[in-house]
């Protein structure tokens, strides 16, 4: 039975602003409604949805293996700040309401939690053998260091193209650096850049565990995909899976670095399932529990060979007899500049990694695409469909410089 059919059995008169408001009319619509003994129609369910102009682009998204409702809903925050978007609870009504559902996630593996004071513990581990196209279609083979602390579950996602030992202790400085400490120990799986095996032995890395005595902590080694000593960081992963998300939506390995900084700052400002409060909440409580970074230049050292330079208009420094470019926004900042074993030169500005080369590159002067072109742009010489085609042009160039 209809609402106005209600009033009528009861004999009273309803208020029509009060209904007219709740079903999204006016209240003369409903007094005709009510003067012609007309039951009420419910227009509500045909208000245009805020995500409705993104329903291609939802349905596409939920089609990819991987990438969760949640995903979608922050992929969509971000790329339309704009668009007064509703929350995550009304995009998974809306998503229900249209039958639009993501590929069912593998059951995960039950464990025990396992709790730990402030300070004490940080997780860390590798999402390995990561592969998305960006939007010119070009592939990106890469991994992501992946970092949490016990108590608060404070998340550090960094970008790494390889995996190695200086690619390891790297992600960790920057990590310490980012939280302004270390934690009494960092507890990982058997990861190669840490452990050999010869015989039948498990042998560790003795520069890694001079790194983690330098910096104050404990490293320690838990047994290889084990849940319950591991849970944090392997759920801090999950939240990496968010990425697939921007997978042909990103532009350069920048575009890719820049996504995974969005999804490390939504992780640690929305509530954990666990806690209940935000990771950027509890930090601060943790963070008063860390104990102080060793020697930040003894650590890079520890790395590879560092020099402490001022950027110029040109946005290079060097290292290993050549040049090398780093992000206009470091002009006339000083960076440090790590030129590791393994054949990679590191920058870093304020403890945060701003480029990494490989040596392989050819040529005295290398530049990143990206760093090129944001040096083209805003130049009057190019119009800013042409800047991307000439910044490729002139690198070809220059790559060429002290070979033929």
């Amino acid at each position: 039975m209809g609402e106005l059919n209600v009033y009528r059995q009861l004999g009273i008169k309803p208020n029509f602003t009060q209904i007219g408001k709740k079903y999204g009319l006016h209240r003369q619509t409903v007094a005709k409604y009510w003067r012609r003994g007309e039951e009420i129609e419910d227009r509500r369910r045909d208000k245009e949805s805020a995500f409705d102009e993104f329903r291609d682009v939802i349905e596409s998204k939920a089609a990819m293996p991987g990438v969760t409702k949640k995903a979608i809903h922050e992929f969509l925050l971000d790329r339309h700040p704009d668009a007064a978007l509703p929350k995550y609870g009304a995009f998974t009504k809306y998503c229900r309401e249209r039958g639009i559902e993501c590929p069912p996630a593998a059951a995960p593996e039950p464990h025990p939690r396992f709790e730990t004071p402030p300070g004490r513990q940080l997780q860390f581990d590798w999402k390995e053998g990561l592969r998305m196209v960006d939007a010119n279609g070009e592939v990106f083979e890469f991994n992501v260091f992946s970092a949490v602390l016990g108590f608060s579950r404070s998340h550090r996602f960094v970008y790494s193209r390889t995996r190695t030992e200086d690619d390891l202790l790297a992600c960790l400085l920057s990590t310490f650096v980012r939280f302004g400490g270390v934690p009494d120990e960092a507890i990982t799986d058997n990861m190669a850049a840490l452990v050999t095996f010869s015989g039948g032995r498990r042998v560790r890395s003795e520069r890694a565990w001079r790194f983690a005595k330098e910096a104050g902590f404990e490293l320690k080694l838990c047994r290889a995909s084990t849940p319950q000593t591991k849970g944090k960081d392997e759920s801090s992963n999950r939240f990496v899976n968010r990425l697939l998300a921007y997978d042909h939506d990103f532009e350069g390995e920048q575009g890719l670095i820049d996504a995974i900084a969005r999804i490390e700052a939504r992780s640690n400002a929305e509530p954990n399932e666990t806690t209940g409060l935000p990771p950027a909440v509890l930090f601060m409580k943790e963070k008063e529990h860390l104990r102080p970074i060793g020697n930040l230049r003894v650590l890079q050292g520890m790395i590879g060979s560092v020099s402490v330079q001022k950027v110029p208009a040109t946005m290079l420094v060097r290292a290993a007899g050549r040049q090398w470019s780093v992000p206009r926004s470091c002009i006339g900042k000083k960076v440090n500049v790590v030129a590791m074993p393994s054949g990679q030169v590191r920058v870093t500005l304020d403890g945060e990694e701003v480029a990494v080369h490989d040596t392989a590159a050819p040529g005295p002067i290398v530049y990143a695409e990206e760093h090129y072109v944001e040096a083209l742009s805003g130049k009057s010489w190019f119009g800013d469909s042409d800047i991307r085609e000439a910044a490729r042009a002139n690198l070809e160039l220059l790559d060429r410089l002290g070979g033929e």
